[in-house]
């Protein structure tokens, strides 16, 4: 795994990343949008592929390379407060085609290393796959009244709230090199950000925490972060079990869309601990007003779930689910 990581880059790594971005997005501080190095790319694929390797194998990048910016966008024609706008992030073009390339080099790794119920991250894991097991876990708890609770965790602001020190730590923990550890620390340790408004900028501010936004490496280092608290709560919480010979469930993630299965209120103290230690240790923070509780079978609704509301109807990865199968994710 580590040995493959450390390789050079090839060219056709390089071509193959010049490629998945998506077409006509708006540039960062450079002004260099991906168009530019598809167009120019049979001139300027020797050249990029040296600046590419200078980046990644000798982890020589600016401070400039590594700038943000975001724009913050009015929701409504009279905004007053901070969530009357919606940020927008801009990221260098070379430095989204190196975490490109770092992704595409890590995510064959992940499948030994990511709890299975992450269904992000891991390749051949999908979301129709996540969304599927909670409609059966509908199905089961209105056919045999099994009590079950579904409790859809919402963290506020889940990618800027996380740590880089949790961060750094997690990738060493998960059995990464020293080597590309410091890969991961040449592109956070440095990274500041300028925020518009209004059409004023503002002076550059150095950034100590989050997993950027937009950045094509956010979502396997994101996924990373998690995979703690889902090992932790596969092993604490009794779970659900769906026929004979499946495994206990407790968890499925979807990115930062968690959903947790609660069978017994013993385990509700057991995942208000397990979320506060999550909490300390990352900086993240569960947002009790957007979170969802939905009773099935024989859940007794009088049980409290750390101030998390008890719904009727709950939106998981986009659908919604009610305590009736042929109501829940009919989208599907």
């Amino acid at each position: 795994m580590n040995a493959a990581l450390k390789e050079p880059i090839s060219l056709e790594e390089l071509r193959h990343a010049a490629t998945q971005g998506k077409a006509y997005k708006a540039p960062g501080h450079d002004g260099i949008c991906l168009e530019f190095f598809r167009t120019t790319w049979d001139v300027l694929k020797l050249d990029l592929l040296q600046i590419m390797n200078h980046m990644y194998i000798e982890g020589r990048t600016t401070a400039r390379q590594l700038q943000e910016l975001i724009v913050c966008l009015p929701k409504n024609a009279h905004p007053k407060n901070v969530d009357d706008y919606r940020p927008l992030v801009f990221l260098n073009t070379d430095y989204k085609t190196l975490t490109r390339l770092t992704a595409n080099r890590l995510r064959p790794c992940l499948a030994a290393i990511l709890h299975p119920n992450q269904h992000c991250g891991i390749q051949g894991n999908s979301a129709f796959e996540a969304v599927a097991t909670v409609r059966q876990a509908v199905a089961h708890a209105e056919v045999t009244t099994t009590p079950l609770c579904i409790v859809s965790i919402d963290f506020s602001a889940a990618l800027d709230k996380i740590s880089h020190f949790y961060l750094l730590a997690i990738v060493h923990a998960h059995g990464f090199t020293d080597w590309f550890l410091q890969r991961i620390m040449g592109m956070y340790s440095k990274a500041a950000m300028e925020v518009q408004i209004n059409g004023f900028r503002s002076n550059l501010m150095p950034i100590h925490s989050s997993i950027r936004q937009g950045c094509p490496l956010s979502t396997q280092l994101f996924a990373l972060c998690l995979n703690p608290l889902i090992q932790t709560l596969e092993r604490r919480l009794k779970g659900i079990q769906i026929g004979r010979g499946h495994a206990k469930m407790a968890v499925i993630a979807y990115a930062d869309d968690v959903t947790i299965f609660l069978t017994s209120p013993v385990d509700v103290r057991k995942l208000q601990e397990t979320l506060l230690i999550y909490e300390a240790a990352t900086g993240a923070k569960v947002n009790m007003r957007k979170s969802r509780a939905l009773a099935l079978g024989t859940w007794d609704t009088t049980t409290q779930i750390m101030d998390i509301p008890y719904h009727t109807d709950v939106k998981i990865m986009g659908l919604h689910f009610t305590n009736k199968v042929n109501t829940s994710a009919n989208e599907i």
